[in-house]
């Protein structure tokens, strides 16, 4: 109780620091920040840098809207494209947005090469034209316009910044609390593990109604339970990742709103495919039909999520909807055991999972328990991540039996799921099942060059290598997460966007009174 009333007085003063004719929305935020630097930034920070910085173009519902281009074409072969810039549009500091901009803040990300450089990884050259246009050069074909809306590394800012100094000066600059970007509102206080304050920017070029929020504050609360209690009493006005046990009492609670939507978030099991029993992709089989998929939907997420059909998740272009979302069948499970030709008593194998995610671990149980059935006998691990993955990137023959990990997209397109898992490395990244096939590379990639230029073409493409995994099926998907946002009763307007993890756009809400 000390802890909450310390709080919330942290919370009363930042408020009168705005004077009471001002508007606040508090979002209290579970992880501390990592940097701000818009050119590297790869982790949680996202949740102010999405609010500071602007992008060429967003996703949202499915679809690419416009946000500072204004409109964009390519060449037939996909491997140029042309956008137009919005005009009369302002960085914080004062400067005006331009192509010259946009090539600097790219060719920034580009040159560092930090977490999300890869995504420009297609670009050949930039060039200005003239003020509003930009002219994208590519090495081959790429959907520019779906990887400007990345929710990393696509972040435009005022050119002014490269007066500062190096580049390392620049990131010293950055992470030191200053900012140069476009967007509705401009950093006011940054203080990564505790607070981050935002207030609006009076010349932004969306404009502003009596009802928006001036601004926003980013409480860091790791403690769920206290996150909880901060929504419902109003000293806060939005969380997320909650305990799905209160989640449950807090849909019957009158003061708050509980808003879910199907995230891109996936949990997959990988199986080790270089080493026994996994290699036998019979046995894989047996696995994966033997796993409890409505047990861990019911007691893992409480119904807070769904069963994906493929690797892809629902709601992205080119989920598996030709595929059936993989059932618990007993039967099948015994079949593909038998024909596998193992001696269950002449082996044991390992599962890992990630110690501190409460979900991992009860859905690691009921893996164990399943398999238990079946005459397998797993140990299950939990790691810290570090440890989890660096035991993963050893030598397969060494490394774990069957491992568990959440994936969600960089960029919106099915590339990065499918790529990024399941593409033949020269050195172990992701590729956690070490599965290697010439054939799922060849489909993949040649899709992915289709995808702004014949997007129908491309989707059957990927359809293939949705096929060629569930038959040689080196993971499987568990589950994919719902966003839950709670909302305290004095806000709307809200709509989470699944592209954009943890993001709340605090432009977009408005108070209810």
């Amino acid at each position: 109780m000390r802890k909450f009333l310390t709080l919330c007085a942290v919370l009363v003063v930042s408020m009168l620091l705005f004077g009471q004719n001002q508007s606040v929305v508090i979002y209290a935020f579970g992880s501390e920040m990592i940097t701000l630097d818009p050119s590297t930034e790869f982790s949680n920070s996202i949740v102010v840098l999405n609010n500071v910085y602007e992008t060429l173009t967003m996703y949202a519902d499915g679809k690419l809207v416009p946000v500072l281009a204004t409109e964009w074409k390519s060449n037939d072969s996909g491997t140029e494209w042309v956008f137009k810039l919005r005009k009369n549009v302002k960085f914080h500091d004062g400067t005006e947005l331009t192509s010259q901009s946009v090539k600097y803040s790219i060719y920034r990300c580009i040159n560092l090469a930090g977490g999300p450089s890869y995504i420009w990884d297609s670009v050949e050259s930039i060039e200005t034209p003239d003020k509003y246009t930009v002219v994208f050069k590519l090495k081959y074909p790429a959907n520019i316009p779906l990887i400007a809306a990345s929710g990393y590394g696509a972040f435009i800012f005022s050119e002014k910044v490269s007066q500062i100094g190096n580049d390392q000066v620049i990131t010293d600059w950055f992470n030191s609390g200053n900012e140069a970007g476009s967007g509705p509102y401009v950093l006011a206080k940054y203080d990564p593990k505790t607070q981050i304050v935002l207030r609006k920017f009076d010349d932004y070029w969306g404009g502003w109604n009596n009802k928006k929020f001036e601004n926003a504050i980013i409480q860091i609360v790791p403690d769920p339970s206290l996150r909880s209690q901060m929504v419902t009493s109003g000293k806060a006005h939005i969380t997320r990742d909650l305990i799905y046990d209160d989640l449950k009492k807090l849909e019957n609670n009158p003061n708050v709103i509980v808003k879910k939507k199907p995230s891109y978030q996936v949990l997959y099991l990988f199986f080790n495919t270089k080493k026994p029993p996994f290699n036998n992709k019979d046995f894989r089989k047996a696995v994966a039909y033997a796993l409890p998929y409505d047990d861990i939907l019911k007691y893992v997420l409480l119904g807070y999520g769904t069963r994906p059909n493929g690797i892809i998740p629902k709601g992205m272009v080119a989920h598996a909807d030709h595929l059936e979302p993989l059932v618990q069948d007993l039967n099948k499970a015994d079949n593909f055991l038998s024909k596998s030709g193992l001696n269950l008593k002449s082996f044991r194998v390992l599962l890992t999972y990630m110690q501190s995610d409460e979900g991992e671990k009860k859905t690691a149980e009921l893996i164990w328990s399943s398999l238990k059935k079946l005459g397998i006998d797993t140990e299950i691990r939990p790691m810290n991540w570090e440890q989890q993955w660096a035991l993963a990137r050893s030598d397969p023959s060494q490394a774990q039996d069957m491992f568990i990990m959440y994936w969600w997209p960089t960029v919106m397109t099915p590339y990065d799921f499918l790529y990024s898992m399941f593409h033949t490395e020269d050195q172990v990244l992701f590729n956690l099942s070490y599965y290697y096939n010439d054939k799922v590379d060849e489909l993949m990639d040649r899709a992915v060059t289709l995808e702004g230029i014949n997007l129908k073409k491309a989707e059957e493409f990927y359809r293939m290598v949705e096929t060629l995994l569930r038959e040689d099926m080196p993971a499987i998907p568990l589950y994919q997460i719902d966003e839950v946002y709670v909302l305290h009763k004095s806000i709307k307007g809200f709509e989470s966007n699944p592209a954009y993890p943890n993001v709340v756009f605090f432009y977009n809400l408005e108070t209810n009174f």
